[in-house]
């Protein structure tokens, strides 16, 4: 399975670059970090999570199993940063909390995501800034894969999906369309 997801993945985003498959304390991981050479647009990298989807997580408002991997982009420049081990991070709450994160979710706030940004938080939605057929890998003999972005967003972002929902969250974002990959962008909700 895992030559397999690693291929769909490498046709997507090109060849994987590098990984980690440590934390900042050298302690070995159930799963890696890989960052692919393309992102979505000209300009952008990817990282995802490879190996979490080895284990089923489970649905928090259903019974459901959920195999997935995490997915975080952002432009070449910026540099690896602390991506890595946000994806570690957070990647390692699922897995020992044995659940999935679902669509509409945030994560945090935390504090700021990047010394150099105002985001506070993750927001768990589908790769839209990929091709349909990115979101899911199907292989013959298993559970599909779903891919899951993570975005970081402000405070006051974070708040207004708790308050009013991930639907009307994505609707401001079509209505608004802020640069997602931009982790210095200004909250869209004032």
């Amino acid at each position: 399975m895992r030559d397999n997801y690693l291929n769909f993945m490498e046709n997507h985003l090109g060849k994987i670059e590098y990984g980690w498959s440590k934390d900042e304390n050298g302690n070995e991981l159930p799963f890696q970090v890989v960052k692919y050479v393309d992102g979505p647009f000209p300009g952008t990298v990817t990282y995802s999570t490879v190996g979490l989807s080895n284990i089923l997580l489970k649905s928090h408002v259903s019974i459901k199993n959920i195999r997935q991997e995490l997915v975080f982009v952002s432009y070449s420049s910026f540099g690896d940063k602390n991506i890595p081990a946000i994806l570690q991070h957070v990647g390692l709450q699922a897995y020992n909390n044995g659940i999935a994160y679902l669509r509409g979710e945030s994560i945090g706030p935390k504090g700021k995501i990047f010394n150099d940004s105002n985001l506070k938080a993750l927001y768990v939605t589908l790769p839209v800034y990929f091709d349909d057929s990115f979101h899911t890998f199907y292989e013959k003999d298993g559970d599909p894969i779903v891919n899951v972005w993570l975005v970081p967003i402000s405070n006051k972002e974070a708040e207004f999906v708790k308050l009013y929902g991930w639907d009307k969250f994505e609707d401001l974002l079509v209505e608004k369309d802020p640069d997602l990959i931009n982790f210095k962008r200004k909250s869209i909700i004032e």
